[in-house]
């Protein structure tokens, strides 16, 4: 039952707060927190119902050419496009204010103010924190991979771009434990016959990790047992984040993350990235980007540089060689003048270049951007780092070309009263929820490079 009385004006507070205050400061701390949040422009023009619509073009025409005196003129042709959707994607975090904390915050202002306070800005860090996660990801919502297991509730987890001794490299062999850090959750997702029917379930246990051992090769985790039979190729996600497939799965239905960058720079579809057991990768729905698989769209490809034997088959060490043509490749499909206008890596990778220019006897040059943000110059260009960026890689990005296509901004739900908080049904407790519908596109993809297999020393 529903407190009344001096509760009753209490919770008002609460809700005031959470319309008037926290919503707005929610909103600038989320959408300028992170470097792609800030940087990636906001397109809400081009959303029709669930989805975002664009055309891709990709062709010419070929109705022109030179001819003698007389001549019959060139035959007439059509530029070439093709439409592409960006499916939205949902995302919450939800609030939860017990009965008696609400209750024992009644006779001071300032008490209640700091229960919100804490609810919420936590609320608002840890979305944040996720959401930068999800951006460089792939849509699977990738934490980490596993390597081997000891027990039932003892797991090592992947932790070098290359070597591992088991499942494989791939994306997210460089996570080790990290995510499993401060968001101690998660479950797994079994790989099985990826060279048969390409069938990855997604296990229902949520897994709490209670202890986390760091070595320099991979992280031991310990943790409730899941239950289930890891393999090569299991990759941990969380909760309800991701869905299993069969080869009868529709594209696109396992992935309920938002897009990130891994997936955009490729020259992949996107389920090869996430399913890999070491020996095979890809699902058997063949899950393309945006609805255009690469087979037969050469257009539809960044460029990736990778070492001689193939991504993830090696590791080499960073270069202004390497840089530069890395540089030229994107400049060159992007325009002279359009981009490529950012590169993004991990701290590692950051260190690397440091110490090159330092061997090389190069000046290094820092540049103030816009939002306070502080970058390494680079031919012109701001040189960033991000703490989810992916170890052993470097990112030569057209900004310009990628955007968030947004239904809803950061929003508190409300029920058809207009109330924000709730009662939690059969608990003495109340709840709000903050939401967003968005997802990350391109309308380019081949105005992206990204420069692979580069060693580092692991932090």
């Amino acid at each position: 039952m529903a407190y009344t009385g001096t509760t009753a004006a209490i919770l008002s507070n609460y809700e005031n707060a959470l319309k008037n205050y926290f919503l707005p400061a929610s909103q600038e701390q989320l959408n300028h927190g992170t470097i792609l949040a800030d940087k990636i422009d906001i397109n809400e023009e081009d959303v029709f119902g669930i989805n975002a619509k664009m055309e891709m073009h990709y062709g010419r025409t070929n109705a022109v050419g030179a001819r003698a005196d007389g001549g019959a003129m060139p035959a007439a042709d059509y530029q070439k496009v093709e439409q592409a959707t960006v499916p939205t994607k949902y995302n919450y975090g939800t609030i939860t204010m017990s009965g008696p904390t609400i209750a024992a915050t009644r006779d001071t202002r300032g008490a209640w103010a700091r229960a919100v306070d804490r609810e919420v800005t936590g609320c608002v860090t840890d979305v944040q924190k996720d959401m930068n996660r999800q951006l460089w990801g792939c849509g699977y919502g990738t934490l980490a991979r596993w390597r081997s297991t000891g027990s039932g509730t003892s797991y090592t987890l992947q932790k070098k771009y290359t070597g591992n001794s088991a499942g494989g490299d791939g994306f997210g062999s460089t996570f080790g434990a990290k995510y499993f850090e401060e968001f101690n959750r998660g479950t797994p997702a079994v790989t099985a016959s990826l060279s048969g029917t390409g069938i990855v379930t997604v296990d229902a246990t949520n897994i709490a990790v209670s202890a986390i051992t760091e070595s320099s090769d991979y992280d031991t985790i310990t943790c409730t047992d899941p239950s289930v039979s890891e393999a090569a190729g299991t990759y941990y996600v969380r909760l309800a984040s991701s869905r299993s497939a069969t080869s009868a799965t529709a594209a696109g239905y396992p992935r309920l993350e938002m897009m990130g960058i891994r997936g955009i720079v490729t020259d992949t579809d996107l389920d090869e990235i996430a399913a890999n057991d070491g020996t095979n990768t890809g699902l058997y729905i063949n899950d393309p980007l945006q609805g255009l698989a690469v087979s037969g769209r050469n257009w539809f490809k960044s460029y990736v540089n990778t070492i001689s034997g193939g991504r993830y088959s090696g590791q080499r060490p960073l270069t202004f060689p390497l840089m530069q043509k890395v540089f030229d490749r994107v400049e060159i499909k992007a325009g002279v003048g359009y981009g490529p206008d950012m590169i993004i890596t991990s701290h590692p990778i950051r260190a690397e270049y440091l110490n090159l220019c330092q061997t090389d006897r190069r000046q290094v040059n820092t540049m103030k951007l816009d939002g306070g943000w502080t970058a390494l110059d680079y031919n012109g260009l701001p040189l960033m780092v991000d703490p989810d960026a992916i170890d052993g890689e470097m990112y030569f990005l057209t900004l310009k070309d990628i955007q968030i296509y947004r239904m809803s901004d950061y929003e508190w739900m409300s029920d058809a009263g207009g109330s924000i908080l709730r009662v939690v049904s059969g608990y003495d407790a109340y709840e709000a929820v903050i939401f967003r519908y968005a997802e990350m596109g391109c309308k380019r993809r081949n105005s992206h490079g990204v420069l692979c297999d580069l060693a580092y020393d692991p932090y």
